[in-house]
């Protein structure tokens, strides 16, 4: 319809345009026309498989010719031609907005915005921990030999919350989250740890005479929140190598020892207790993985006990990650 109208529109307007340019060859045809009485009209409809044309010849031998296609109308006067094309701008201003997004989209994941950064820290880990009577050292000397440990039995789980991430680009960020350690260190030696009565230190006793400790061990829960950089490394199939290095800082929330043994009976002790371990501790943490799953490592730089009420032990563990991440 809007077409039609507009043809109408321009018909009207060309043959005014006409009439003025050529005023008195129009009265005379006009005056030759009421002699006669003739008024010759002829309309032509020509349609192909791609357009449908339309001529139009009125009494004034105007030659108009109109041509419509799918998005056009032009019309042909004389040797002059008017082509109105229809460019569908709502459709256009839907695609050009759809087109600005996806390019937003693509140029933020390229400057590498902190949106488009996933770092590998949340999820659950499995791993063993021990000590050792150095930092970075995973054995004790012989003046804590009584402290040795079970390694095959002492483990460690730790869960930690999904991640904050903040991107310096796509492959290269910040992560951190919120955690919970817990350790448990199985004593190889039949033996548990109290505090000395007289002096307050944390020492091992050995069992009672008669009993055998089927099970010792020291438990321990600590709140953590680890720090670490990490960047991907793109693989072929899409996908990433990511490593991490960081820091980790640990509040204790708690703590206590537990022995199994047999006496008339399967008999269980536990012995809730600060043991005069360290309330806050600090150590590096390291991590590589791919997509869901990781392997960690952490070693304290705080030692076990504080200073002078204990052995000097530093904690480690080591283990395997699943994160959260696809």
């Amino acid at each position: 319809m809007k077409k039609f109208l507009t043809l109408l529109t321009i018909i009207a307007f060309v043959s005014f345009q006409a009439f003025g340019q050529e005023k008195e060859q129009n009265v005379e045809k006009l005056e030759a026309l009421e002699a006669d009485n003739v008024a010759v009209a002829q309309d032509t409809i020509i349609q192909d498989a791609s357009e449908e044309t339309v001529a139009v010849t009125d009494s004034i031998d105007l030659d108009i010719a109109v041509v419509e296609a799918d998005d056009e109308v032009s019309f042909q006067i004389g040797d002059k031609e008017i082509t109105i094309r229809d460019n569908g701008e709502e459709n256009d201003s839907d695609d050009e907005d759809e087109y600005e997004w996806e390019n937003n989209e693509e140029d933020w994941e390229n400057v590498g915005g902190a949106r488009s950064f996933e770092g590998h820290l949340g999820g659950f880990e499995f791993g063993f921990n021990s000590f050792g009577s150095k930092q970075f050292s995973t054995s004790i000397d012989g003046s804590s030999s009584d402290w040795d440990l079970n390694s095959a039995k002492s483990s460690s789980f730790n869960i930690i919350l999904p991640n904050l991430d903040l991107g310096f680009c796509r492959r290269i960020g910040i992560v951190t989250s919120l955690g919970f350690n817990f350790n448990n260190y199985r004593f190889d030696n039949n033996l548990t740890i109290d505090k000395d009565p007289v002096d307050g230190i944390t020492r091992a006793f050995d069992a009672p005479a008669g009993i055998e400790y089927e099970k010792s061990k020291l438990a321990t829960i600590y709140a953590t929140i680890p720090v670490m950089l990490e960047a991907q490394i793109p693989l072929s199939d899409g996908n990433a190598l990511n490593f991490g290095v960081g820091v980790i800082g640990a509040i204790k929330l708690g703590s206590h020892t537990k022995v199994v043994y047999n006496d008339d009976g399967k008999q269980k002790d536990k012995n809730h207790d600060d043991f005069n371990l360290n309330l806050l501790r600090y150590g590096v943490t390291a991590r590589v993985g791919y997509k869901m799953f990781q392997i960690y490592g952490t070693s304290y730089l705080t030692p076990l006990f504080e200073d002078g009420k204990g052995p000097e032990l530093y904690p480690f563990e080591i283990g395997i990650a699943l994160t959260f991440n696809d």
